[in-house]
C-alpha cells in the first residue's frame, strides 16, 4: 500500500497554527477581512479576503467570530 499524503483542495484555508484545513470563515464586508477560527486547534485569526494574508490573531472576546456559551 502507498503511503499518500493527502492535499487540501484548492481554495481551502489552512490553519497559520497547527495546519488543519477544519477551518470556519466569515467574510466582514464593512473591513472587508475573513474572520478564521479552526475547529481543531480553537485559534482564530483574521485573513485578507483577496489574498489570504494573516492580518492578525483575534482576541477570545472577539465581536466577529461567535463566543460559545
Amino acid at each position: 500500500m502507498d503511503d499518500v499524503t493527502e492535499q487540501p483542495s484548492p481554495g481551502t484555508h489552512e490553519c497559520p497554527f497547527c495546519g488543519s484545513c477544519d477551518v470556519e470563515r466569515l467574510y466582514v464586508g464593512a473591513i472587508k477581512v475573513d474572520s478564521c477560527q479552526c475547529a481543531a486547534c480553537g485559534a482564530r485569526w483574521d485573513e485578507d479576503s483577496k489574498t489570504g494574508e494573516y492580518q492578525g490573531r483575534l482576541r477570545r472576546t472577539s465581536v466577529l467570530t461567535p463566543i460559545d456559551p
